[in-house]
C-alpha cells in the first residue's frame, strides 16, 4: 500500500511533500552558425561570464518569423528573462526578471504586438537582488506571480482597457533556512562544460480562479477562505521526511493540471556537494485534498533509490534472449516539468546526465524509465529540457535553444522505447516520434534557455526564455 504524506489544514493542513528542481537559468553563449545539410551548426563557443546574457544587446529585429514560424516578439527591454507565460487568444501575461528592473510582468496585446509592463512596481520595494518563478492567470483580467521570499501578488482589473489593481500577500512560509544559501534556489554546476544552472522553488498555479496554489522552497499553499473570512493562503503540505538523512534539501519547481481533480507538482530532493546540488526527482499528485508521493527518490552514493510508499523507476528490458522484464533502473538528476497525459499518467521531465523521462502510470503502478533521442543542442552538457504541454494526441517540449514536439505513445513508453526519430528507431519497434521546430532566428541558432511553452492550441504557442517571447500561430 503506497504510503501516503500527512496532511494539515488550517482547520486541516500540513504535510510531507516534495520539491526539485526545473526552472533552471544558464546565461549562455551565442554562437554563429555553418550550414550543414540544413542542420544549423554553431561554431565553437564564445566563453562568457556565467552572470553575462548571451544575446546580444543590441536592438534586434522584432516581428522577424523563421521558417518553422515562430515570431520574435517586441519586449520593452533587451535585458529581460522572461521564466513564464500564460496566453489566451489575443493577449498573453509574462514574468520576468533582470538585474537592472527587478522583477516585472508583462502583457502582450494582438494589436499593438508588443509587451508592456502592467506591474506597478511595488514588487521591487521589498528588497533588491529577488527572483521570480511560475506565474497562473485565471483569466484577461486577473493575474498572480510571486517574488521571493515567498510574496504573491494578485491584480484585478475591470476590462482589459482598465489598469490592474495590485494587492500581496506572504506566504506563511515555515520551512528549513539553510545557512549560506537560499531555500528558494537550487544551483548547480557541471563537472564537464556547462555554465552553472539556477533552479527557482517558488511559482503560482491554479485551475480556476477559486483553485490557486502557491509554493516557496519545500512548501505547497493553496488560497482558501476559512470561516467565511477573505481568502489567504494556507499550508497544505512540506517536502519534509524524517526518515532521512537531515542535511537534504527539499524543493518544489512546478505544477501541472491533470483529468479530473488531479494536480502534479514536480521537484527533487538531495544533497549539496562539489558541484552545487545533486538531487533525486519527486513527484506529487493531488486528488481531492490528499497528497501521494508518486516518484520520492532518496540519493546515497550518488544513486537514487525509491522511498516506500513511491513507485520504484524501472527500465523495460525485451532483448530477444529471455523473457521481458522491468529491470530497477532509478535515474539521478532533479525533476523539471510534469506533462500529465492521461488520468494518472504523465510524462515526468528530468534534468539529468542524459535526455532522460520518466513515463509514470499510477493505476498500473509502474514508472518506466525513457530516453529522448535526436534533441541534441551543441552547446551544452548536460542536456536540459524545461518545459512541456499537452495537445491532444501530441505535445510540444522546450530545452536549451531547441524547441519539438512529439506524437503521445504510451505503450511505447511502457516498454521503454522513447521518442526519437525515424532513424532512432531503425525499423525496430518503435517509440513515439519526434518534429524539430527551429527556433533559429535571423539564421542564427538560438543558444538560450527557453524557460516554458504554452498556448491555447497548437495554432496558438509561446515560447519564453533569456531575452525571447517566441509566437507561433502556424499548425
Amino acid at each position: 500500500m503506497r504510503r501516503r504524506f500527512l496532511i494539515a489544514t488550517s482547520a486541516a493542513a500540513l504535510a510531507t511533500l516534495v520539491a526539485c528542481a526545473t526552472a533552471d537559468r544558464e546565461e549562455a553563449r551565442s554562437l554563429e552558425p555553418a550550414g550543414d545539410g540544413g542542420a544549423v551548426i554553431p561554431e565553437a563557443p564564445i566563453e562568457q561570464d556565467a552572470a553575462t546574457p548571451g544575446r546580444d544587446a543590441s536592438a534586434p529585429a522584432w516581428a522577424a518569423c523563421n521558417d518553422a514560424g515562430w515570431c520574435e516578439t517586441e519586449l520593452p527591454d533587451p535585458d529581460l528573462t522572461l521564466l513564464d507565460v500564460w496566453p489566451f487568444e489575443k493577449r498573453a501575461f509574462a514574468v520576468a526578471q533582470s538585474e537592472t528592473l527587478g522583477t516585472k510582468l508583462l502583457e502582450w496585446t494582438e494589436a499593438t504586438n508588443a509587451w508592456a509592463y502592467v506591474d506597478d512596481n511595488s514588487q521591487n520595494t521589498y528588497r533588491s537582488g529577488h527572483y521570480t518563478g511560475k506565474m497562473f492567470a485565471p483569466g484577461e483580467n486577473e493575474v498572480y506571480f510571486i517574488t521571493a521570499p515567498g510574496l504573491v501578488f494578485h491584480g484585478t482589473r475591470a476590462n482589459p482597457q482598465a489598469p490592474f489593481t495590485w494587492s500581496s500577500a506572504r506566504l506563511p512560509y515555515d520551512g528549513p533556512v539553510y545557512p549560506g544559501r537560499d531555500p528558494g534556489i537550487a544551483w548547480a554546476d557541471s563537472p564537464n562544460t556547462s555554465p552553472r544552472r539556477f533552479a527557482y522553488a517558488l511559482g503560482v498555479f491554479g485551475t480556476s480562479k477559486d483553485d490557486v496554489y502557491a509554493w516557496f522552497g519545500n512548501r505547497i499553499f493553496r488560497r482558501a477562505s476559512v470561516g467565511g473570512a477573505s481568502p489567504t493562503w494556507v499550508s497544505e503540505l512540506a517536502a519534509e521526511d524524517p526518515d532521512v538523512r537531515s542535511d537534504e534539501s527539499f524543493y518544489v519547481f512546478n505544477a501541472a493540471k491533470g483529468e479530473g481533480d488531479e494536480i502534479w507538482f514536480v521537484g527533487g530532493r538531495g544533497t549539496y556537494g562539489q558541484y552545487g546540488y545533486q538531487g533525486c526527482p519527486t513527484l506529487y499528485r493531488r486528488t481531492g485534498a490528499e497528497y501521494s508521493a508518486v516518484v520520492n527518490g532518496s540519493i546515497a552514493n550518488s544513486e537514487c533509490s525509491a522511498l516506500p510508499g513511491s513507485i520504484d523507476p524501472t527500465w523495460w528490458i525485451d532483448d530477444g534472449w529471455e523473457l521481458p522484464y522491468a529491470a530497477p533502473s532509478s535515474v539521478f538528476g532533479w525533476g523539471t516539468a510534469v506533462i500529465p497525459v492521461g488520468s494518472g499518467q504523465a510524462v515526468l521531465l528530468l534534468d539529468s546526465d542524459y535526455y532522460y523521462f520518466y513515463f509514470v502510470d499510477v493505476p498500473e503502478d509502474f514508472v518506466r524509465v525513457n530516453v529522448i533521442g535526436s534533441v541534441a543542442p551543441p552547446s551544452l552538457s548536460p542536456p536540459l529540457h524545461h518545459s512541456g504541454v499537452r495537445f491532444g494526441d501530441r505535445m510540444w517540449l522546450t530545452g536549451q535553444g531547441t524547441a519539438f514536439s512529439s506524437e503521445i505513445k504510451k505503450r511505447a513508453w511502457e516498454a521503454s522505447l522513447g521518442i526519437g526519430t525515424a532513424q532512432d528507431f531503425d525499423g525496430t519497434a518503435s517509440g513515439a516520434l519526434l518534429e524539430m521546430s527551429s527556433v533559429a532566428m535571423n539564421g542564427r541558432y538560438l543558444n538560450e534557455p527557453l524557460y516554458q511553452v504554452r498556448g491555447t492550441s497548437p495554432n496558438n504557442l509561446w515560447i519564453v526564455g533569456n531575452r525571447y517571447a517566441l509566437h507561433k500561430k502556424t499548425p
